[in-house]
């Protein structure tokens, strides 16, 4: 321990998740590829969803930077500290692109008190294993609302559990049907906020610095299993190379880079019917050149395996490339043909789609041209090990990585505005609890009974899904059918969204499971 100079936390953004069981909980991914499928299910056994837990943990480093060990309660006194709050209401209102320049704009321009629009019941803190307190002494015009609670475990590490997922108005103020953001008078229990620890080693009693984390406690993510094509650690992966000089190696890795990019695309089919095709037989084909999103399921059975195993055929390669929006076209400009991925833009209702981050987009080039490393030696497999890397991307992959209108996690002012002090670590001097989720829709369930498929665009399947296949057989169906009236009733979606199903992996196929029909 001699050797050990200070103390980061990570990972560097943990993400929790709501869920209205209020005893039981899983732990979110800790390693890249894992599956957070709980043994019984997301449900506890009165049907409530469980929560999602983020869980922080400590590691010492030596004064070169270089990772030494994990420190526990078992090596040092440790004291977290944790601040949640959500101050959406407050805020300004949410107006797309024009969010950006019209700041003036606010939700509940009425209310002269704007305190009382913040639910902030300020920092809670806990002093070794198996401790616990609660958020819930933060109020919402006056009615008081839980933001959730911190615990420590057996090893003394934190877990950070937001909300049950409530939203309602004090006042009585219906909700708007025709708006999806911006609903005044109505509050909910998501939240967000700076993590911090005092670390005492007891071999010595130094007193160690510690680099702080953050904790976002965002809405579920229903289908855990499948990935965003363009994830929020991709997204600050880019703002890392872009502000912070970070370096990758100078070609990408088709185990590592390329493959998980084709294979986000090709389980979109799972969970979204404008990508599910009714090619899934042997005699029907698809021509090799088709590698549209929306016939991905072809792809799956013919161009793909002219590329997997690498290296392909060029023409295929470039078949597949010159299909994605090139991220240094205008977003207001249509890129024509070239419309992967299929999802909205930070531009809407502009009728164009989102690019692939310029450091995705780059690596396809270069996979592309053969300039590539061809490291294949079958699908990337999770491993166990836990390592800082690792937690720090682990939480951010199973996130949203845009569009950003306005997000579900997060959104635009933690990519283009927000100051970080290394990769994934924001600066958190600078923020306050509450700052990275108040851009979003208020309450979230608004935004999740808005955001599904458009016209030929969709929005976050990979959170919410349009479209699932039943874990009964049979074709796919509404993920919303028979619980959301009309799909996208706002105050359905506030009163039954625990309803809603869960996809997992069975075999080679997702489905959904532990839908609640009635009640």
């Amino acid at each position: 321990m001699q050797n050990i100079t200070s103390v980061k936390i990570h990972p560097a953004i943990g993400i929790a998740r709501l869920g209205n069981s209020p005893d039981e909980y899983f732990i979110g991914p800790e390693w890249p590829l894992a599956d957070v499928t709980p043994q019984s299910g997301f449900r506890d056994v009165e049907g409530r969803i469980k929560r999602q837990a983020a869980r922080f943990r400590l590691f010492g480093y030596d004064s070169r930077g270089r990772v030494v060990k994990e420190i526990t309660s078992a090596d040092a006194e440790v004291t977290w500290t944790v601040h949640l709050a959500n101050s959406k209401a407050e805020w300004v209102k949410f107006q797309g692109p024009r969010s950006r320049t019209n700041q003036k704009l606010r939700r509940n321009p009425t209310v002269t008190d704007r305190t009382t629009l913040i639910i902030d019941p300020g920092p809670r803190s806990i002093t070794g294993r198996n401790q616990s307190a609660k958020f819930d002494t933060g109020a919402f015009m006056g009615a008081l609302v839980e933001l959730g609670e911190i615990r420590a475990d057996k090893q003394g590490r934190l877990l950070v559990l937001g909300g049950f997922g409530n939203s309602s108005s004090p006042n009585g103020t219906p909700i708007k049907e025709d708006e999806f953001a911006n609903n005044d008078g109505w509050h909910d229990d998501t939240s967000d906020g700076p993590v911090s620890a005092t670390v005492r080693l007891k071999n010595n009693g130094a007193n160690l610095a510690v680099a702080g984390a953050w904790v976002i406690c965002a809405p579920p993510k229903f289908a855990p299993p499948i990935y965003n094509v363009i994830t929020l650690y991709d997204m600050l992966i880019q703002v890392a190379v872009d502000k912070l000089g970070f370096k990758l190696p100078a070609k990408p890795s088709f185990k590592n880079d390329i493959y998980p990019l084709l294979q986000r695309a090709i389980n979109m089919k799972w969970v979204s019917g404008m990508v599910a095709h009714p090619m899934e037989h042997a005699d029907q084909r698809m021509p090799e050149h088709e590698v549209h999103h929306g016939d991905v399921a072809g792809p799956a059975h013919a161009t793909l395996k002219t590329v997997i195993p690498p290296p392909g055929s060029p023409a295929a390669r470039a078949a597949i490339f010159e299909k994605l929006r090139d991220p240094a076209l205008s977003p207001r400009h249509s890129s024509g043909e070239s419309d992967m991925p299929m999802v909205h833009s930070d531009f809407y209702p502009l009728e164009v789609n989102e690019p692939l981050t310029r450091i995705q987009y780059q690596a396809m080039r270069k996979w592309k041209d053969g300039k590539f490393v061809n490291d294949w030696s079958g699908p990337p497999a999770p491993t166990k090990e836990i390592t800082p890397a690792g937690l720090d991307r682990a939480a951010l992959e199973f996130c949203v990585g845009g569009p950003f209108f306005p997000g579900i996690e997060a959104s635009w002012l933690l990519r283009d505005v927000y100051k970080f002090v290394e990769p994934f670590r924001l600066d958190s001097g600078k923020l306050r609890a509450g700052d990275v989720t108040k851009q979003l829709a208020v309450p979230w369930q608004a935004d999740f009974a808005d955001c599904a498929q458009e016209g030929e665009l969709a929005w976050w399947p990979a959170q919410h899904p349009d479209d699932v296949f039943p874990e009964a057989g049979g074709p796919q169906v509404p993920w919303t059918r028979d619980i959301i009236g009309d799909d996208t009733s706002k105050s359905d979606m506030i009163q039954k969204w625990h309803r809603l199903g869960f996809i997992i992996k069975k075999g080679s196929k997702y489905i959904e499971v532990q839908r609640i029909a009635n009640g």
